[in-house]
């Protein structure tokens, strides 16, 4: 291990007005703000919180990608709160599930999030207090924040140890968890990042996926090293191209889907990306076909990171030298600067190199635990070891080759699916009698959703309806691509349906009819 973190993760704030005061530190669609305006509006905000709300009050946070998005997220830091970010494009019926797992104080949103999740106080959170972001809905955030009220106002120095975030993930079974971050886990990540990326004052960081996500972690070392961000208010691939072509950025998080869609943009061109030092990619695979088509569009600037929320972002990271090597493209990199990474045997001991076993973590990297879930806590910690639940080997030189996961969780586009709660919602649907859901290679997604059901004798299948329904119930990311019926689902010889023989069905099924088309 190096030395151990000094800093808490709101210093990087005070950081980066230090080195560049005037310089713009956020610029969306419609606000650009230096970092001193930004301190002053944080400050503001985290004393209307600190005001209203007693210490290490859990915030819910979900909003789109803008300005006032990472003010709130900075001020909930300042107030020494508990950040739980939650994600607009989730779908409103697993939103209004984790605000009720985790039972926030204050919930902050915008009009357009409200909007998505079909938003209902009375039912959806008993005892919080709601803020609106913006728009003319009340409570809104100008109704807490008294401008001039001439009281200082000083950082949160809460305990290095202490819960800064809970960050919603899920096992196998789909059922949430809540992952309890501390400030010293989030200030690792910095570290870690800076390390592995020497971000500079000159830096402008294109926030386009969703702060809810992985971009995230982006927030804290930009503004450290007193550098730009620049956010977008969608993917749009022409937006975005302008943004690297005319408005300066060089540093910017895409999962791989979003990747792909810029590749099909005709001006997509090193001349035309003038400024890119970094395209990071991570939250799921990325093909070596598709990194070497990366490489050969857009030059030699692609690197990646992996990491889970139990050990944010920064367990392993590929820069862009190493990416541009063939041998290496398959693999997520090496350990970072505070990160102990090592495969595991069942019984918990270290594997030598070559060997594939399960990718544990240790470290300061580490999570506290899962929110009020202590058996859970204790069913993926071995010792020092937090257990990935993926399986992967390290080569001799310590770079480390991912090879599946242990669990049944389907990542598509960046994002987490659990077979379980697609299966609970479909079941519920009239006429379905058996159903299994399972994630299939996709070149684009990573993994695409898909399912199999089984009907009623009398029942119709009209797999556009189901996909609509699923849609509007669970969001498009949990929706399948594909809806198979049968007649029944293959068992093994102890009566359990397995989703990789129905996978293999099903794929056997297509080659069988695609060979009959074409005789």
């Amino acid at each position: 291990m190096t030395e151990s973190i000094k800093f808490l993760p709101i210093d990087c704030l005070y950081q980066g007005v230090a080195i560049n005061p005037g310089a713009t530190a956020i610029e969306d669609h419609q606000t650009s703000l230096s970092y001193h305006d930004l301190v002053i509006q944080v400050e503001a905000l985290a004393l209307a919180l600190a005001q209203q709300l007693p210490p290490q009050s859990r915030v819910a946070l979900c909003a789109q990608n803008h300005a006032p998005h990472i003010i709130a997220f900075l001020a909930i830091l300042a107030a020494g709160m508990i950040w739980i970010p939650v994600n607009p494009k989730n779908g409103a019926q697993l939103n209004r599930k984790l605000l009720q797992r985790v039972d926030p104080d204050l919930l902050m949103i915008d009009r357009n999030s409200a909007d998505a999740l079909a938003f209902d106080p009375g039912s959806t959170l008993k005892t919080a207090h709601t803020l609106f972001l913006d728009g003319d809905q009340s409570p809104h955030i100008d109704d807490w924040i008294r401008p001039n009220s001439g009281k200082p106002f000083s950082p949160a120095r809460p305990a290095v140890d202490s819960i800064m975030a809970i960050k919603f993930t899920g096992g196998s079974t789909g059922e949430p968890k809540g992952v309890m971050q501390s400030h010293l886990n989030v200030a690792t990540v910095v570290d870690n990042l800076q390390a592995s990326y020497q971000f500079t004052r000159e830096d402008c960081n294109l926030t386009v996926a969703p702060l809810t996500h992985g971009a995230s972690h982006l927030i804290l070392p930009i503004l450290a090293a007193g550098a730009r961000h620049l956010i977008l208010p969608d993917s749009n691939t022409d937006t975005i191209l302008d943004a690297f072509t005319r408005r300066g950025a060089s540093v910017c998080f895409m999962p791989p889907t979003l990747i792909y869609k810029l590749l099909e943009h005709p001006d997509a061109c090193p001349e035309n990306l003038p400024h890119l030092r970094h395209l990071i990619y991570s939250a799921a695979p990325m093909p070596p076909a598709r990194i070497q088509q990366t490489l050969d569009r857009l030059g030699p600037v692609l690197s990646t990171l992996y990491g889970q929320t139990e050990a944010p972002m920064t367990i392993t990271t590929l820069d862009n030298n190493e990416m541009r090597k063939p041998e290496l493209q398959s693999s997520v990199g090496r350990a970072c600067k505070h990160s102990d990474l090592a495969i595991l045997d069942d019984k918990g001991r270290s594997l030598p190199a070559g060997q594939i076993g399960e990718v544990a973590i240790a470290g300061p990297l580490v999570m506290n635990g899962y929110y009020r879930e202590d058996d859970k806590t204790g069913a993926t910690m071995s010792g020092q070891w937090l257990r990935t639940g993926d399986l992967g080997c390290l080569d001799k030189q310590g770079y480390l080759f991912l090879q599946g996961r242990s669990s049944d969780v389907i990542i598509s586009g960046g994002f987490n699916v659990y077979p379980s709660e697609v299966e609970n919602l479909l079941i519920d649907m009239q006429g379905i009698t058996e159903c299994v859901v399972f994630g299939k290679p996709d070149d684009y997604w990573g993994e695409c959703v898909e399912a199999v059901v089984c009907l009623q004798n009398d029942a119709c299948f009209d797999e556009k309806q189901l996909r609509q329904t699923i849609k509007e119930r669970l969001g498009p990311i949990k929706t399948p691509k594909r809806i198979h019926q049968l007649e029944q689902l293959p068992r093994n010889p102890v009566g359990k349906v397995v989703r990789r023989d129905v996978a293999t069905l099903i794929q056997t099924q297509q080659l069988a009819r695609h060979s009959e088309m074409t005789k």
